[in-house]
């Protein structure tokens, strides 16, 4: 019995059970902020409670008889009941965790809903985790349930904001109350799924909605239970470091305000007026903030602790790969090469090479370029599933900003500029062109007249291509920009004379997309699809640049060749 007890005590933890803590770890860097919403709320009853000091007596001086104020006793001790919440449980547990809690308890003798709503939203919507009581008045769900579609119709404006409800009720908990729930969230754009394995929980990639009974989950196990929960929504390698990296910009957020006090603003002001052009201070001031939230990732070592060798290791351990295999060569020199977990092990720990890797100390496998898309073939489990991630993340790399994919949302007074990496499409009779802008960025600014801009031409392709973009309808296209024999084209646009930049305007047929409209095709739509990261677009310009300055042979063949190792200097 014994040894038995000393093998369960010294069993290591499962795969799974490592995974998880991982996940964990980084939600609860994440997570801040809660609010609980219920028109019950209870305080426990003090065992003894210390006298109350009677007011004291005042005499108004009117010769009316003087009176004691009577303190009621449901002032300061409640009794629990089926549908009550224990705010001060609920409230030390959510603190113990480094989670702030606010609370919002609707009076039931208050008539005014609207004013009610206006406070739960305003308190629901900074809020990572909401708790709602299914009753906000006595034996009436109506105003939860209209809760519920408002704070689905506001996430839906955040273009995915992600959060964790929870309707906690001391209502036996049943298939009825819970479609109800799902029903209204769905009314305001949240289609969700039933999560396997968890009762009543439903999520979609950014939202979770749980149902919880108060006397199978009490307050004091509440907060953990959904901070638990929480992971659902970050069960992911990517997921866990974006959460984390969040969690410690927000953990640094006051330190990043001091290195922007006010004693810079004479500085920024006057180096604004004596710069040409000025708007390129106000970028300057952009990428010292964004290099402060670096540092904070670097403080707190986020990108070596979710993103590095270790994590990916647990990351492949709770997953099972089904190996997959391809040919090289032909006749007797063919060989059959498996992609497959010690194919995996040995590239994470030995790297790879212009044509092959190594799949421990003493193997080397052939591995032609042709072929390495099958790794993420491999870790995606299908190849259609492969294309939709690796289409996902080159969009992440290539787009500042797009028009119809996962950006940020855009506000109601925010209009497109065109600069360098702005991407548009346009139709020219039966041809479609996707333009991509190379005109350089400080010739964009400080216009006073139209102006002329130079476009490179790409079209659509699926191989080969070299960016992913999102039309309007939702689906991708790859399209490809011919460096060796680029098409180049000017078009010229008028400026804005407010911002003296070429700005779009909201199209007419689609209220989210952006067009511009340019001298001479008056008639033609170019159509707003994104803007291309800086960096990336510079790369692309200086591509199609070495391939123009190509001046012909200036060197030795022999020293060229030398130069690639290719032979040993001999004196």
């Amino acid at each position: 019995m014994i040894a038995q007890l000393a093998e369960k005590v010294t069993e290591k933890p499962s795969a799974q059970d490592l995974w998880s803590d991982h996940v964990q770890g980084a939600v609860m860097k994440f997570l801040k902020t809660a609010v609980v919403i219920d028109n019950q709320p209870y305080v426990k009853k003090r065992t003894s409670t210390p006298p109350v000091p009677a007011p004291a007596q005042v005499d108004s001086g009117m010769g009316d008889e003087v009176t004691t104020l009577t303190i009621p006793a449901s002032a300061t001790t409640q009794s629990a009941g089926a549908h009550d919440l224990d705010i001060r449980k609920i409230s030390d547990v959510f603190a113990e965790s480094g989670v702030a809690c606010a609370f919002v308890l609707p009076d039931d003798d208050d008539t005014n809903v609207e004013e009610i709503k206006r406070r739960i939203l305003s308190a629901t919507k900074p809020s990572d985790i909401v708790v709602i009581d299914w009753y906000l008045r006595p034996q009436d769900s109506s105003l939860t349930l209209q809760l519920l579609q408002e704070i689905a119709e506001s996430d839906q404006t955040e273009n995915g904001r992600m959060r964790l409800l929870c309707v906690y009720t001391g209502e036996g908990l049943d298939n009825g109350i819970f479609n109800d729930v799902k029903g209204y969230l769905s009314a305001g754009g949240l289609t969700l799924k039933d999560v396997p394995g968890i009762e009543f929980c439903a999520k979609n990639e950014n939202f979770l909605v749980v149902l919880l009974n108060k006397s199978i989950v009490p307050a004091e196990i509440l907060p953990l239970k959904l901070i638990k929960l929480f992971s659902c929504l970050a069960d992911g390698l990517i997921p866990a470091f974006a959460l984390a990296a969040i969690g410690a910009i927000r953990k640094n957020t006051h330190h990043m305000l001091t290195r922007f006090g006010r004693n810079l603003d004479p500085a920024y002001i006057a180096n604004r007026l004596i710069t040409n052009p000025p708007g390129d201070v106000a970028e300057l001031m952009r990428e010292l903030l964004v290099s402060e939230c670096d540092n904070a990732l670097g403080l707190d070592s986020i990108a070596d602790d979710f993103l590095e060798e270790k994590t990916i290791s647990k990351w492949l351990d709770n997953k099972e790969l089904k190996g997959l295999s391809y040919d090289i060569g032909q006749g007797e020199g063919k060989k059959t090469i498996s992609i497959d977990r010690a194919a995996v092990d040995g590239l994470l720990k030995f790297g790879i090479g212009d044509n092959d890797f190594k799949l421990d100390e003493q193997t080397t496998v052939s591995f032609p370029e042709k072929h390495r898309s099958k790794v993420s073939h491999l870790l995606s489990g299908t190849t259609q599933s492969s294309h939709e991630s690796e289409n996902e993340f080159a969009r992440l790399v290539v787009f500042r900003r797009e028009a119809f994919g996962f950006s940020t949302p855009l506000g109601d007074s925010w209009k497109p500029s065109l600069t360098t990496g702005t991407l548009l499409r346009v139709k020219d009779g039966q041809q479609i062109k996707y333009l991509m802008c190379f005109t350089p960025a400080c010739d964009t600014l400080r216009l006073d007249k139209a102006r002329p801009f130079v476009f490179v031409e790409g079209e659509q392709s699926k191989k080969p291509y070299s960016v992913v973009v999102t039309e309007e309808d939702g689906n991708t296209v790859g399209l490809h920009f011919d460096k060796n024999y680029p098409k180049v084209s000017t078009y010229s646009f008028p400026p804005d004379a407010e911002t003296q930049r070429v700005r779009g305007k909201k199209a007419d047929t689609n209220p989210k997309a952006f067009i511009f409209k340019s001298l001479e095709t008056p008639d033609f739509d170019f159509l707003w699809l994104g803007e291309i990261r800086y960096g990336r677009a510079m790369s692309e310009m200086t591509s199609i640049a070495n391939r123009w300055m190509r001046v012909g042979i200036l060197d030795s063949e022999h020293l060229r060749l030398a130069s690639r190792k290719n032979f040993d200097f001999k004196s």
